[in-house]
């Protein structure tokens, strides 16, 4: 199993784009556009699944993102954050994976601050059994949880576990 609290030892033979980043807002560009992210139909979650790394739950959704269509794959968790921003890092950090049609991946990526308990969140943890694949409904409230952050960062980076495949975009 891999050792993820020593990520940095990891060998991947890629480039330079690899995430998570240490963000620093006064060195970030700042860009006046709104949120790039449309869900155009309901998010549903289909499949709870215990990776021995994280809780992955697969599901169905549909959302226009940077203005062009993307299919939601899965939702996944870390805690603590993989990102830090200007030094600090959130307790918790929820990872939404899309796809579209030729296969190009985007995450878009919610830090996570301590707060009231959120329902669908509890939902997925009590449903959760270790080592298990489960079929679940769940509905996912991707706009209620996204307008809680509503500025953010948009970079070109990788997925965060083997095999570390890059040219993911993040938001």
């Amino acid at each position: 199993m891999l050792n993820y609290s020593n990520q940095q030892a990891w060998t991947n033979g890629w480039g330079k784009q690899q995430s998570p980043l240490a963000l620093n807002t006064t060195n970030a560009v700042a860009v006046s556009k709104p949120l790039a992210f449309q869900a155009d139909a309901n998010y549903q979650l289909k499949t709870e699944i215990d990776d021995e790394t994280t809780i992955r739950v697969a599901g169905t959704g549909e959302a226009t993102i940077f203005n062009r269509p993307f299919s939601f794959v899965q939702v996944h968790f870390h805690a603590p954050a993989e990102h830090v921003v200007d030094g600090t890092t959130s307790p918790f950090e929820i990872h939404l994976v899309h796809q579209n049609a030729i296969g190009q991946l985007v995450v878009v990526a919610l830090l996570v601050s301590i707060g009231n308990a959120d329902p669908t969140l509890q939902a997925i943890f009590d449903r959760y059994r270790q080592k298990q694949t489960t079929s679940v409904e769940i509905p996912l409230p991707v706009s209620e949880w996204l307008t809680q952050a509503p500025t953010g960062f948009h970079y070109l980076g990788s997925i965060t576990t083997p095999p570390l495949t890059e040219g993911v975009e993040c938001w």
